[in-house]
């Protein structure tokens, strides 16, 4: 097979919600504590935030230099551990998020689309975003989330 390079396509303001931008990448953890000075201590990221929901332990984090990609470290105290199931349920990548201006005003321009959404639009406090859920075809979870006063 030949390479082929292939140029750049123009950006597409007429998207839907046409200022979608990368958020961050949500990381599912057995060792919360463990998992957040791994990556801090190997890979230089910095500690953004830490935060509880019901028996989520969260934190986001960010590398060294760089504010516009931040890593979600999951960790849900419900897990049985002891279940008889694959590992890779209870860690790895669990979703990746995309910031825009208006969640709900998104879920309905996909929906309109055939795209089902898995969680309706919620409110998260401690770090001041609205946030929703789809799949993609295969299933893989995505979050749309959007900064709120």
């Amino acid at each position: 097979m030949k390479n082929t390079i292939i140029p750049i396509p123009k950006k597409n303001p007429e998207g839907i919600n046409g200022k979608i931008k990368a958020g961050h990448l949500g990381l599912r953890t057995t060792d919360y504590e463990a998992t957040i000075e791994w990556y801090i201590e190997k890979l230089g990221f910095r500690l953004l935030k830490k935060w509880t929901a019901g028996e989520l332990n969260l934190a986001y984090l960010a590398p060294a230099n760089d504010d516009n990609f931040w890593l979600e470290v999951i960790q849900d105290g419900n897990l049985d551990l002891n279940q008889d199931a694959p590992q890779s349920i209870f860690t790895g990548f669990q979703h990746f998020c995309l910031d825009v201006e208006d969640v709900d005003e998104t879920l309905a321009a996909l929906r309109e689309k055939g795209v089902k959404v898995i969680r309706e639009p919620f409110n998260v406090p401690p770090i001041g975003k609205r946030c929703g859920f789809i799949t993609d075809l295969h299933g893989n979870m995505i979050e749309f989330a959007q900064n709120f006063a």
